[in-house]
């Protein structure tokens, strides 16, 4: 899943806290939760766009990480000033299993391979059947709709 989508779902969840790091534990096991429903974003790979695989993981998370900014900001000026710190911490929970896995996809360090190897069976524990890519952005728009909806 996108972590623009990741973003919203921890983002939604802080609306309904009050503590930060319970925002970011929350988010963070959400993440999972998420992962595990087929979102068609395991073709990215794939793209022709791009010759090597490294490049096209780079321009697929710049661009998503663009959205995250850009929605992050938007919900920051929108919401009650008492929410910003668990929001963030949401945020930065839902989106951190990502961050790490993308860590050891970039340096191969031997302490995040436990970790990567549990993250990428998550995505797959519900069924081996992937979305293509088509479906899996309307998937993930309806959804981040639906959740933008609900933050702002």
């Amino acid at each position: 899943m996108y972590i623009t989508v990741h973003s919203a779902i921890g983002a939604t969840a802080a609306q309904f806290l009050q503590e930060p790091w319970i925002a970011f534990i929350l988010g963070f096991l959400l993440h999972f939760i998420f992962d595990m429903i087929p979102h068609g974003d395991e073709g990215i790979g794939k793209w022709k766009l791009f010759k090597t695989v490294r490049r096209r993981i780079v321009a697929a998370a710049s661009l998503d990480l663009i959205g995250v900014i850009i929605i992050t900001i938007y919900w920051l000026n929108h919401s009650d000033i008492s929410l910003i710190p668990v929001m963030i911490a949401g945020i930065a929970g839902s989106i951190a299993p990502d961050a790490l896995w993308g860590l050891y996809e970039l340096t191969g360090t031997p302490l995040l391979k436990p970790y990567t190897k549990f993250h990428k069976k998550m995505h797959h524990i519900l069924t081996k059947k992937e979305l293509t890519i088509k479906q899996g952005l309307l998937f993930q728009g309806v959804i981040l709709l639906i959740l933008a909806l609900i933050v702002s």
